[in-house]
Formats: C-alpha cells, sequence, structure tokens
C-alpha cells in the first residue's frame, strides 16, 4: 500500500522532467495518428514501408529536439524538418506538405484549448497548472490523440477529403501559401491566449474566439477548393477544345477517305485484274498507312489518356509534328493516373522528350515517332519509350545530359539544354532513370519508373 500511495504522490505531484520523459514515450503514438489524419484528410497515398518510414523518422526527430534542442528553436526546427520529411516521404506536392503540418497543428490547437478551458471549468486548474502533473496531463494528451484518431475516422467515413491542389498555378500558388502562413500565425496567437490567459478570459471571449478561428479556416479553405476547382474546370475546357479539334481532324481524314473510296476499290481492281502483284503490294501498303494515320489519331482520348496535363501535351505535340508531316505512333498501356512519378516533373520531361524527337525527326525523309507506356509489373516498373528517326548516327549519347551539348551545328547557345534539365530533375528522384539508346533507324529514350 506504501508503494502505491507513494507512486500516487509522484503522479499527483508537480514534475517537469518526468512528464517530459513520460510524454516522450507517447511520440510514437502522436505521430501515428497526426500521420493518420493528414493522409485521410488530404487523401494522400501511402505504403507501409512509407508509414514506418515517416513513424520513426518523425518520432526520433521530435524526441531528439526536445531532449538537446532549447524550446524556442526546437518548434521552427520541427515546423521546417516537418515540411521536409513529409515532402520526401509520400513524395507529395509542396502545397499538400504545407496543408499536412497546418491542419493537423490547427485541429489539435483548437481540441487541446477545448480540454484546457474544459479542466479549469471542472477542476479549477489552468492549463499551465496542469502541464507538469502526470495524472492530469497523460490522459489529457491520451484524449487529445483519440479525439484525433476518430476525427480521421469520421472523414473517412463521409468520403470529405480535401480537393488537390497540384493543379494550381503559380501565382495562386504563393497566394495560398501567403494565407497559410496567416493560418499558422492565428493558431500561434489562439494558443498563446488558451495557454497563458484562459484562467482570466470570460467563457464567452474564448467560444467567440474558437469560433472566429473556425469560421477562418472553413472560409479559407472553402476559397481554396473554390481555387482549384476553377483551374481544374479551366483546364478541362483546354482538354475539351484539344479533343475536339482531334475529333474534327479525324472526322474530316474518314470522311475524305470515304469519298474516295469508289476509287480506291476501282483502282485496286486495276491491279488485281491486270496481276501487278508489286503495284498492289505498294498501294496496298499506302492505303494502310492512311488507315493506320486515322486509327492513332483516335489514340487521343481522354478516356486513354486520361490525365488532364499528360493529355495537352500529347495533343499539343500531336498537332506540331502534324504540321511537319510528322508520322506519330501512340501506344498507351497504362492508367497514366497511378504513375509513380509527380505529375508536374513527369508533363516538363515528356514535352522536353517530345520537343527533341520531332525536331530531329522533322529532318528525315521518313519521319516517324513512336510513343509507348506501359507497366511491367515483374519488374514493378512504367516505362516510357520514345523512338524517332534522325539523321546524325554520330551523336554521341554519353554527352547528352551535358549543358549546353548539341549535334546541332547552327546556334548552338540556343540548344542542349533541354536534356540537361531533364537530367536536373531525375536527380530529385531516386526512383526513376533514363536510358538513352540507338540503332540505324531510331535514336530512343526510355524513361523508367521504379514502384
Amino acid at each position: 500500500m506504501e508503494v502505491l500511495h507513494n507512486l500516487w504522490n509522484i503522479i499527483c505531484t508537480e514534475d517537469e522532467i518526468l512528464t517530459k520523459y513520460t510524454i516522450l514515450t507517447l511520440t510514437f503514438i502522436e505521430t501515428y495518428v497526426m500521420m493518420k489524419f493528414f493522409t485521410t484528410i488530404l487523401n494522400i497515398n501511402y505504403t507501409k514501408k512509407q508509414r514506418n518510414i515517416y513513424i520513426i523518422v518523425m518520432s526520433i526527430l521530435i524526441i531528439l529536439s526536445t531532449l538537446f534542442i532549447p524550446k524556442q528553436f526546437s518548434i521552427f526546427l520541427h515546423l521546417i524538418l516537418t515540411f521536409i520529411i513529409i515532402k520526401l516521404v509520400f513524395n507529395t506536392s509542396i502545397i499538400k506538405a504545407i496543408l499536412a503540418e497546418i491542419i493537423p497543428m490547427l485541429v489539435t490547437v483548437i481540441i487541446e484549448s477545448i480540454y484546457a478551458k474544459l479542466c479549469f471549468i471542472f477542476l479549477g486548474k489552468t492549463y499551465m497548472e496542469i502541464q507538469y502533473i502526470l495524472v492530469y496531463r497523460v490522459p489529457i494528451m491520451l484524449i487529445i490523440y483519440l479525439s484525433v484518431f476518430l476525427l480521421s475516422l469520421f472523414i473517412k467515413i463521409i468520403k470529405s477529403n480535401i480537393s488537390v491542389f497540384e493543379h494550381v498555378g503559380l501565382y495562386r500558388k504563393g497566394l495560398l501559401i501567403i494565407n497559410f502562413i496567416f493560418i499558422i500565425i492565428l493558431i500561434a496567437i489562439q494558443f498563446y491566449l488558451f495557454t497563458f490567459y484562459s484562467d482570466v478570459l470570460p467563457l464567452y471571449i474564448t467560444l467567440i474566439s474558437l469560433i472566429a478561428l473556425i469560421a477562418y479556416s472553413i472560409i479559407c479553405i472553402y476559397s481554396l477548393i473554390k481555387t482549384v476547382n476553377l483551374e481544374i474546370t479551366k483546364r478541362e475546357l483546354e482538354q475539351s477544345e484539344l479533343h475536339n479539334k482531334s475529333l474534327e481532324l479525324l472526322y474530316n481524314n474518314v470522311s475524305a477517305f470515304k469519298h474516295d473510296f469508289s476509287n480506291i476499290i476501282t483502282a485496286l481492281g486495276g491491279f488485281i485484274f491486270s496481276k501487278n502483284l508489286s503495284g498492289l503490294e505498294e498501294y496496298y501498303n499506302k492505303i494502310a498507312d492512311e488507315c493506320h494515320i486515322n486509327n492513332n489519331l483516335s489514340t487521343l482520348n481522354p478516356k486513354i489518356i486520361n490525365n488532364p496535363a499528360v493529355y495537352n501535351i500529347f495533343a499539343t505535340k500531336y498537332y506540331k509534328a502534324d504540321e511537319l508531316g510528322i508520322t506519330i505512333n501512340l501506344q498507351i498501356f497504362i492508367n497514366l493516373n497511378t504513375l509513380k512519378l509527380d505529375i508536374y516533373d513527369f508533363c516538363r520531361i515528356l514535352g522536353i522528350l517530345l520537343d527533341n524527337a520531332i525536331e530531329a525527326a522533322s529532318q528525315c525523309d521518313d519521319k516517324i515517332i513512336n510513343i509507348e507506356i506501359h507497366d511491367i509489373k515483374p519488374r514493378k516498373c512504367q516505362v516510357l519509350t520514345i523512338e524517332n528517326t534522325y539523321i546524325n548516327k554520330d551523336i554521341d549519347i554519353s554527352k547528352l545530359s551535358e549543358k549546353g551539348y548539341t549535334s546541332k551545328s547552327e546556334d548552338k547557345d540556343s540548344h542542349g539544354i533541354g536534356l540537361w534539365q531533364v537530367s536536373k530533375m531525375l536527380k530529385k528522384h531516386n526512383n526513376v532513370i533514363l536510358d538513352t539508346s540507338k540503332d540505324q533507324q531510331f535514336f530512343r529514350q526510355e524513361l523508367v519508373i521504379y514502384y
């Protein structure tokens, strides 16, 4: 009994050091709960490996910063490193990484403030008075974690996921980041007020302050969602315009082919009746080529190229190639929304590779570009292959990624930048490689994305 009595005295007595080390043991729980919350609300998919890496790295970071870095510095360090870790581990956008840090912080401050006020109302103790008393602090922390976890489950059930912000333009991204900074400042002010003045602030002031903060957050998030929806709608309209253009081109080609169909059959009969097999073979190949062009054009379909950004790249480059008399053979055997590479970087790389292929093929007699995207599941990788006819058979492929290197003799200063930019982008990703090869007919670029 005496042991229990002494133990009770210890947990009921204010002890900063003991409370500090006890709370650190809950770090892994806190990290998991917060990760579960922001991945649910932001609809971030993750693997078991990503989850484990994030929990271990973040928990160790929190423990080390708490033990060895002064509190006034550890807070800023924690904010910066949390953003970096979320960005790297979950391979998400900058906006999402910022939201993943802000939203759990906002929700936690609100929940903690409510419980702190309840403690003052029912126990007559302020947050500062109980934060170093184990019998109060540990249950409150566990209740906060449970509240956040249940909230994430509730959001998952009703599927109220916040829209993805990758499609926002650079100008609007700047405005969003400024808005997020103001939210952080407001959260910090509210936390300070609730922590140090909860015993002197009237209850109605506390409630009004909380309601104002929640209202501002809701309005802010609502405006952000509206902004993103406008951006997405604009892109969908541009995509529809490009699709209509491809349908119009396809219709004109089919109409012209249909109009000449009787003449084509008549000419075909002439080769058959005269038993001119060599002429028949040549004539047949020309018909097959024209049919292939029409069939290939039908590939420019949003249901096949189901990512708006990638669709715009392909459609724009297709029309550019068509004006130069280049035949593009496009085959896609993958859901483009499942690419294991940031879509922004993928589109930049795709655009550069296609520009190079179009420029090289346009100089040839046989103007051909073959494009294929497929998934190799046994190797756990996704592959983009672009090959094109080319003239300079002596090109040194080992130097292509060097800045300023080009096979062109004219205006060398304006060339040799594209593949150098690609090599810089590839260095940001440890799961992507670009393999360059050539033969007597085709110059080939193969982008391999591992998962």
